[in-house]
């Protein structure tokens, strides 16, 4: 909603296997079962609970995060990256925002040292008003 943003709603799905780091033994390590265990978790998922609109494009994307079969609320700081009308009549806005999270909090132990203890999440986001 364009007079209120706050009710816009975010879902993402998010194929597990789609992991890619340039890296192929790096992705078939990343996709096992030490890591995201895509067998097990073909799907991981984002849906917002709320989205609290801070002024200058900024905004804070509240939701749930469920990865590894954990489901988890994280917010997400994000900033408009554009928007207007588009082609075919509609309006489309862009959001781009990031969140750290910790792998111990769903349940992926392995340990690669301490700079795997943390990722970081990015959402990047067209929505359509509807």
């Amino acid at each position: 909603d364009e007079n209120d943003p706050g009710k816009a709603k975010v879902v993402v799905d998010i194929d597990t296997a789609s992991v890619n780091t340039n890296h192929d033994k790096r992705n078939t390590h990343i996709r096992s079962a030490d890591f995201l265990d895509v067998a097990k978790f073909p799907t991981a998922k984002f849906e917002s609970t709320s989205i609290d609109v801070k002024g200058n494009g900024k905004a804070v994307v509240n939701g749930k995060l469920t990865l590894h079969g954990v489901t988890r609320d994280i917010a997400i700081d994000a900033k408009h990256i554009g928007g207007g009308k588009d082609p075919w009549g509609g309006v489309r806005r862009g959001f781009s925002g990031t969140t750290m999270i910790k792998m111990a909090d769903y349940g992926i132990t392995y340990n690669l040292g301490p700079a795997s203890a943390n990722v970081y999440f990015d959402l990047h986001i067209e929505g359509i008003r509807q």
